[in-house]
């Protein structure tokens, strides 16, 4: 059967990296700019043969302009559905009132930022891929017009889910109960930093998740996610004889196929959620300047 739903997912860390994953690893940190590896990329680490070949398929696709024209629409998306669809409070004050450097303001707001960057790239690489399993993903007659070279973003400090504090410990336990989450995303992992913020933000955003509406959210922007993958650069497809050519069995493959798809699940989720915090710290929607303000995302 393989890994089922609730099950601990391997990751394969950018500090445990050596190789060919190593060298994969680095490659993704320089086409997207990004100072870390996603959790996605760091579960297909634990599958080192496969990675080569994904990334030897995909890496000219997603080094072109219409990659990252499909991530901003993914981004645009995620931002308007969450402001017109939910009531979110003003963060940027609670953040004052926490007594924030103007430092420490200046770097939250670039981590959300970042995240409002980077998220909806990994969501497209894991719908390129789940679609991948299914059939051919991507199509030839979209141009490989090469984008500008991503400028280098600075370190994102991330706390680890194993040896942090008590109280973020406990943000992170009842993250994962509530969401049913298999792996703590990045986003709240870098919001760690904070543990005031993290603790306002997940006050915040924790009636958000459990909300029928935002679940219709989700599968809306993941279905979106997998339809938008037509307008990438292609094809490329990676089916069951494939992952058998790759020395995959049947059961490996079974749980390649199910985590992409949870993943696609999850980041489809993380982009809703740090669309929260970018509007929180924005002065939220609960005014009324803001709820008259345009819903077009913000450039990042």
């Amino acid at each position: 059967m393989g890994w089922k739903k609730g099950q601990a997912v391997q990751l394969l860390p950018l500090s445990a990296a050596s190789g060919r994953v190593l060298e994969v690893y680095r490659d993704v940190q320089q086409v997207f700019g990004v100072p870390h590896i996603s959790s996605f990329f760091q579960f297909l680490g634990t599958y080192p043969r496969f990675l080569d070949h994904y990334w030897s398929a995909v890496r000219p696709i997603a080094d072109t302009e219409a990659f990252f024209a499909c991530a901003q629409r993914l981004r645009a998306d995620a931002y308007a559905r969450v402001r017109a669809q939910f009531e979110i409070p003003d963060l940027k004050a609670e953040v004052s009132r926490q007594r924030f450097s103007p430092g420490a303001c200046e770097e939250l707001r670039d981590c959300i930022n970042f995240f409002c960057h980077s998220v909806p790239m990994s969501l497209l690489l894991s719908s390129t891929l789940s679609k991948a399993f299914e059939g051919p993903a991507g199509s030839a007659s979209v141009a490989r017009t090469p984008a500008p070279a991503q400028k280098p973003h600075r370190r994102i400090v991330m706390v680890e889910e194993d040896s942090t504090g008590p109280a973020v410990k406990a943000i992170f336990a009842d993250i994962r109960a509530t969401t049913g989450a298999d792996v703590i995303h990045t986003v709240y992992r870098a919001f760690g930093r904070w543990p005031d913020f993290l603790q306002s933000y997940w006050t915040v955003n924790k009636p958000i998740t459990v909300s029928e509406l935002f679940q219709k959210s989700e599968n809306s922007l993941r279905e979106d996610a997998i339809q938008i993958t037509a307008a990438l650069p292609g094809p490329i497809e990676f089916n069951v004889s494939k992952l058998g050519e790759l020395g995959m069995n049947e059961i490996e493959a079974n749980s390649l196929v199910r985590i992409t798809d949870m993943f696609v699940h999850s980041l489809a989720a993380a982009l809703l959620n740090v669309s929260v915090a970018r509007i929180a710290m924005e002065g939220g929607t609960l005014h009324k300047d803001a709820a008259e303000s345009k819903t077009e995302v913000p450039s990042t």
